[in-house]
């Protein structure tokens, strides 16, 4: 038994004590397969309210780490190795739905402020998502911007809401040099993830870390809160004045 924050219903987080399969203890067996495929038939044939009874049953049995790689991932690799884009989308909208429902409250947990978001070009979300669950159960605040973030709105948002630490997603390198500058003089910690990650880390001087990892949420927590804590010790502008 493990205490976790999982959904109230359909979404939300909430502390309760619930019954946790982890991914570093967890390999496939047949009822992950059986579930996939029950799944992958429901997207297939665009049966929502199926496909949502399936995906209460995996809730039910795995935290969201575990589920995106024991269930998740694996049925948009099936969707990918018969094509169907329709489906392809649907399933991943529909993963994306049930994941923030399940994150529901995270911008209230105590703690400081990391602010999620994707490179511009970047649609994929999932991993980043279940990161930022992650890091409301080690108690940090959640600013989610999700997919596709244009670098502006994400600097002018690091900067109003006094984030601690950033993290974006991202698949492929398609960056401007001016958008590495603003990122670069970002004021706060910047870590990726993604296929990307260290090749625009390398261009940004910031941290590329495996959202597969089970440190890296401690990681990205561990930034923001020496961020937050060096931000309280420095004196502010009329101490220094007097």
């Amino acid at each position: 038994m493990n205490v976790a924050l999982t959904p109230k219903g359909r979404g939300g987080l909430t502390h309760t004590r619930a019954r946790v399969r982890r991914i570093d203890d967890l390999g496939r067996d047949l009822a992950d397969d059986a579930l996939v495929v029950r799944l992958e038939r429901a997207v297939r044939r665009f049966r929502l309210q199926s496909a949502h009874n399936l995906l209460d049953e995996a809730f039910a049995t795995y935290a969201p780490d575990a589920l995106l790689a024991q269930v998740g991932q694996p049925l948009l690799d099936r969707l990918k190795a018969k094509p169907d884009d329709a489906a392809l989308r649907f399933a991943t909208s529909l993963l994306e739905s049930r994941l923030l429902a399940h994150a529901r409250g995270w911008e209230r947990a105590s703690g400081p402020l990391v602010v999620l978001g994707c490179t511009p070009s970047e649609e994929r979300t999932l991993e980043l998502i279940v990161l930022g669950i992650a890091l409301a159960e080690a108690h940090c605040r959640i600013a989610y911007l999700g997919a596709a973030t244009p670098v502006d709105l994400l600097v002018e948002e690091v900067r109003s809401v006094q984030a601690s630490a950033v993290v974006l997603q991202t698949e492929r390198v398609h960056l401007t040099r001016f958008e590495i500058a603003q990122l670069r003089a970002l004021p706060v910690p910047l870590v990726f993830i993604g296929a990307a990650a260290a090749t625009l880390a390398r261009s940004t001087h910031a941290t590329a870390l495996n959202p597969a990892s089970t440190t890296t949420s401690a990681r990205v927590a561990g930034l923001a809160r020496r961020e937050s804590s060096r931000r309280k010790d420095e004196p502010s502008p009329s101490r220094t004045a007097t």
